[in-house]
């Protein structure tokens, strides 16, 4: 039934706030009132006063009503509160793809907007007043909806803030996969340079800001892996024997090197034993880096060193996190890194395990980027930027070690040519 909207009351209700009436009522004008009013016999509202005032906002001189007579006040409380409580909402899912069709159909109705302002056709802003939101959230949610066509894994996602933040990386993902492919098939991804000689020596043959990644485990005159006494794991920086007084000297020579090779709005990764925090820390800040004071975790997941029943097995490793300028990361990442160590092939002291260098190379790096390695050690982070398709530059001091890391990677270019 139908009644004259200036006859409706409207008593004390428990709705205290209305938002978007102006979008319930251009859906009101356009397609009428899809759900009636409730009221009693008198005429007394008992459900729906966003309708109502959408309604008045109209002009409307009559609306469609459900009678509901003869209720106690009990009841009639009761009725209001199902209606608002009761009122199932859409999971993240069905309103991205609610709010698509119903863009899709509004465009197939008065044509597609040519670009953004336009008054002829329906664009992008016009669903966005319709459903009373921002032009951004409703961008996302496009975004979201079209993603979950590509990527139906994104459904699994727990809200829309963490669905749309795994779709860029996705995308992401996407887009490096094809410039790294390009890449390969441009032959614009040679074998790693990797170079005999002294560390400062070779630095300084490199051009300025030619690298977009530093990545080292520079040697700090203690072997972890062999360090099987309390003593050994916790000399102090004061009073350094020869080793470890040639090794600062070596960095303060070598870190400037570095500084000056890495390009502008780059990163760099320097692993460092957690007693010499902070000698490698000021050396660093020292010329020129940006190093963040919490440093970075390694879980190997097992101990380095028999336990001495003196103290914890030792299974972890930290490194700094340094930058040149300022650069977001390539997603998110937590600071510790739960990876188990080399085991298969491992054949040097230190050597780190491939799937935590990639990790910090493709957060950092794009394919086809430079990464720089001046203690290339066992070859690691050549292997790794290798797999991620990324160029490199090693520098090793060891000619054993250099001829063991040029052999794997002659061995990977065989197997490339191979596949």
């Amino acid at each position: 039934m139908e009644v004259k909207l200036k006859a409706i009351i409207v008593g004390e209700r428990f709705r205290k706030h209305f938002d978007d009436i102006d979008a319930l009522a251009e859906s009101i004008k356009e397609y009428g009132v899809i759900e009636p009013l409730i009221i009693d016999e008198n005429n007394n509202l008992i459900a729906g006063e966003r309708r109502l005032r959408a309604c008045t906002k109209l002009h409307l001189e009559v609306v469609p009503v459900v009678l509901m007579a003869n209720l106690s006040d009990l009841r009639k409380k009761e009725v209001e509160l199902e209606e608002n409580i009761q009122r199932k909402q859409f999971t993240w899912q069905e309103e991205v793809d609610a709010k698509a069709n119903l863009h899709k159909l509004k465009q197939r109705l008065h044509g597609a907007a040519i670009q953004c302002g336009d008054k002829k056709g329906w664009g992008l802003k016009n669903t966005a007043v319709a459903l009373g939101e921002s032009i951004g959230t409703l961008s996302t949610d496009l975004q979201l909806a079209e993603g979950i066509q590509c990527f139906p894994e994104l459904k699994n996602e727990k809200n829309k803030t963490t669905a749309f933040k795994k779709l860029k990386r996705l995308q992401e993902q996407l887009l490096n996969d094809a410039i790294a492919k390009k890449l390969l098939q441009a032959g614009a991804l040679a074998l790693p340079n990797v170079i005999n000689g002294n560390c400062i020596d070779e630095l300084k043959k490199l051009k300025d800001e030619s690298v977009e990644l530093l990545l080292t485990d520079p040697p700090y005159a203690i072997n972890i892996d062999n360090a099987h006494t309390f003593n050994r794991m916790t000399q102090t920086d004061v009073g350094f024997n020869d080793d470890e007084f040639e090794t600062f000297d070596l960095l303060d020579k070598a870190f400037p090197e570095m500084f000056r090779v890495l390009k502008y709005n780059s990163h760099g990764f320097v692993f460092f034993g957690i007693d010499k925090y902070s000698t490698v820390r000021s050396l660093l800040e020292k010329h020129g880096f940006w190093v963040h004071p919490m440093p970075l975790v390694w879980n190997k997941g097992s101990g380095s060193y028999p336990g001495q029943c003196t103290t914890f097995v030792h299974a972890y490793e930290v490194f700094f996190h340094v930058m040149k300028g300022k650069s977001n990361l390539n997603g998110n990442s937590m600071d510790v890194f739960n990876i188990k160590r080399a085991t298969d092939n491992k054949w040097h002291v230190n050597q780190k395990p491939t799937e935590l260098l990639r990790d910090l190379i493709k957060l950092t790096t794009t394919p086809g980027d430079t990464v720089l390695d001046p203690f290339a050690g066992s070859g690691s982070t050549l292997i790794a930027a290798k797999e991620t398709s990324r160029k490199a530059i090693g520098i090793e001091l060891n000619p054993i070690f250099y001829d063991k890391i040029v052999k794997d990677l002659n061995q990977m270019g065989e197997e490339d040519n191979e596949s």
